[in-house]
């Protein structure tokens, strides 16, 4: 039976505290720059900086894991 108003919960994602989000979002930045720098360099990214660059994203924003697996 599944419920859309009623939805189940399997799991919760430990949000991190606000410092440690900025923490982690200028860690985030500074890959994205690197990458940005590679691309304008007319350098290929690469698979290994494509899967950096996602799980940079999966730590810095946690709650967006659930999303990601819905897709």
């Amino acid at each position: 039976m599944n419920k859309p108003d009623n939805p189940e919960v399997l799991a919760v994602v430990p949000l991190p505290s606000p410092a440690e989000r900025r923490r982690r979002e200028i860690l985030l930045v500074r890959l994205m720059l690197l990458a940005i720098d590679t691309v304008l360099a007319g350098e290929p990214l690469g698979l290994e900086t494509a899967r950096e660059l996602f799980r940079e994203v999966r730590h810095c924003y946690p709650e967006l894991v659930d999303e990601c697996v819905e897709v």
